[in-house]
C-alpha cells in the first residue's frame, strides 16, 4: 500500500472513530497499530464488536469479508463489519457497513427484534 492510500485510509478510520464519538461511543478511537503480531481491525473502544474501514475505489467485497472474520478471530469478537466509504461524501452516517447475513442476524434478535 503507498503512502498515499495509507493517509486516505488513516483519514477514513479518524472521520468513523469521530462519528462514533458523536453518536455516543465515547471511547471509539482509531486504533494504534504498535505492538500487534495479528490484525485486530481499525476502531479500538468497542468491547467485542470490531470495525474495519475502507476508503478504496475498487469494491472487494469478498476480501474484506474474509480479512473482517479473520480480525473478528484476532480480536475475540463476536461481531463486526465493516465500514466502506461511500464515493463522493464525507458523511460517515451516508457510508456503507457490510457483513455476512449470519453476523446481522444475531444482531437484529439481540436487539430485540
Amino acid at each position: 500500500m503507498t503512502n498515499a492510500n495509507k493517509s486516505k485510509g488513516r483519514r477514513a478510520e479518524l472521520a468513523v472513530a469521530r462519528y462514533l464519538n458523536e453518536q455516543g461511543w465515547p471511547n471509539a478511537e482509531a486504533t494504534r497499530r504498535s505492538g500487534w503480531a495479528d490484525d485486530r481491525g481499525d476502531i479500538d473502544g468497542l468491547p467485542g464488536f470490531m470495525l474495519e474501514v475502507k476508503d478504496c475505489k475498487v469494491f472487494r467485497r469478498d476480501e474484506w469479508i474474509a480479512e473482517l472474520k479473520t480480525q473478528m478471530v484476532n480480536a475475540r469478537c463476536q461481531a463486526g463489519t465493516v465500514i466502506v466509504k461511500k464515493a463522493g461524501t464525507s458523511d460517515v452516517g451516508d457510508w456503507y457497513a457490510l457483513l455476512p447475513f449470519g453476523l446481522l442476524v444475531p444482531l437484529v434478535r439481540d436487539a430485540g427484534y
